[in-house]
């Protein structure tokens, strides 16, 4: 079988050893997720003092290097290909432009970004462990949304602004004070929540289905006041996805005229010039978005620098400073990979993203044939597809070759896929019949041509 997933579905018995092998390590990974993203050490200062964050992550590598369940593991494609990527950047460190740099932040940054993958494949091991992950995951990330929009309600609160042009200023929401990320950065996670809202949450039960009705104004109000245009497209691809999978497509596509003519009107006259600056070149902000396109060329120009082996690991905003005299990252991801580690590393990241997506299409083939509708992993299986098109679509608007989203669902690519590959062998050892001996000698084969008379 051609996957990047190339294994035989373990025994029932052997998924329990792993599961208990491995518990303590996935109780620490869940605290681990719950404090990246809701950035604990930043609002608890004795966390932050004690390094609350590295502690777990020295913890769990360790409890998982030292598993037997995981150290017979072989390396699937993809982790091949994360490897690779780091090996890689580790061996032009003496031809690439900056060494400094990738020693002190590049490689860093990726082993915190690619540590996502690492964890995910080896602790979650079967679907009551992806349901806590995605619970986590969706949970902690509604409420970096929320709680920037409560103190904008109560306080004014912004956190960002944008240049409007003619000496004019707009605010845009950010996250929390305790956040990290800025007004594109929040867009970001309203668009990676809202599949796994409508695909794994609302369809769980009523109050579920209640709570998605009352959440999704909010993050529609919330992304308006980011005005992001990137996460507008982005919000626009998974309603083209949601739509494209539903059995109900005029009734959606009613829906969502009345909701987007709804919407529109609502908005200030900031936030409808923002937007439909996005394709219209009249708008006053159509300056920013043209702004945005010629970075794309200034970009490649520094790609070009150095297009075979890159500037370095983590060197793009270096890289695009000392070239091109722009203080920032490239915010395209081909273009960041391309400046850092240079087109050997872009085939290698490309290869590594080719890999997740085959183990996602092969989960969808299986999920198919063999699982109902109503299934989690269905579920999980078709918020999963519409969030990677989405974030091909973002890839063009923002940086991440260190961020842990491509990483994250690259572990649950192979999870998904094993999971799915689990539940159809029990499936089929419960309804397959049980055989009887076959039977042997010259009396009992006299015997059936005898029968069949």
């Amino acid at each position: 079988m051609n996957s990047s997933l190339d294994f035989v579905p373990a025994s029932s018995s052997n998924a329990k050893v792993s599961e208990k092998d491995t518990r303590v390590a996935f109780i620490l990974y869940s605290l681990y997720l719950v404090s990246f993203f809701m950035r604990l050490p930043a609002r608890m200062p004795l966390l932050g003092a004690i390094r609350f964050d590295l502690i777990l992550v020295a913890a769990i590598c360790y409890l998982v290097l030292t598993s037997k369940s995981t150290k017979s593991t072989r390396l699937d494609s993809a982790s091949q290909y994360l490897l690779a990527i780091f090996i890689y950047a580790i061996v032009t460190l003496p031809l690439v432009e900056w060494p400094g740099s990738v020693i002190n932040n590049g490689l860093v940054s990726f082993i915190k970004g690619a540590i996502f993958y690492f964890f995910t494949v080896n602790l979650v091991v079967n679907s009551s462990r992806l349901k806590i992950i995605i619970s986590i995951f969706v949970g902690c990330n509604i409420i970096r949304i929320m709680e920037p929009l409560f103190l904008n309600i109560t306080t004014g609160y912004l956190g960002s602004a944008t240049y409007l042009g003619q000496g004019d200023f707009a605010g845009r929401l950010a996250g929390a004070p305790a956040d990290v990320i800025n007004p594109n950065g929040l867009a970001f996670v309203i668009a990676t929540v809202t599949p796994f809202l409508h695909y794994v949450f609302a369809t769980t039960n009523k109050k579920a289905f209640a709570l998605y009705l009352l959440l999704m104004p909010l993050l529609l109000y919330t992304m308006g006041l980011t005005l992001s245009r990137s996460g507008m497209l982005a919000l626009a691809i998974i309603a083209l996805g949601i739509w494209w999978k539903s059995a109900h497509k005029f009734l959606l596509l009613v829906l969502g005229t009345v909701g987007l003519t709804v919407i529109f009107l609502n908005l200030n006259d900031v936030q409808k010039d923002r937007y439909l600056s996005i394709i219209s070149d009249d708008a006053r902000q159509s300056l920013s978005a043209q702004g945005r396109i010629e970075g794309w060329a200034e970009d490649f120009k520094v790609a070009m620098n150095r297009p075979i082996i890159g500037h370095g690991l983590g060197t793009s905003r270096e890289a695009n400073w000392n070239v091109a005299g722009k203080d920032q990252i490239s915010h395209i991801l081909w273009m960041e990979i391309w400046q850092e580690i240079g087109l050997i590393g872009l085939v290698l990241f490309i290869l590594y993203l080719s890999a997740m997506i085959r183990n996602f299409r092969e989960a969808s083939k299986l999920i198919k044939k063999k699982l109902s509708s109503n299934d989690f992993l269905y579920r999980s299986c078709q918020a999963m597809q519409v969030w990677l098109l989405m974030n091909l679509l973002f890839s063009l608007a923002s940086y991440g070759l260190k961020s842990y989203e491509w990483y994250l669902f690259g572990g649950l690519s192979v999870v998904l896929l094993r999971a799915v590959r689990s539940r159809i062998a029990e499936i089929s050892a419960v309804s397959e019949p049980e055989r009887v001996p076959e039977q042997r000698g010259w009396r009992f084969g006299l015997a059936r041509r005898i029968n069949r008379l």
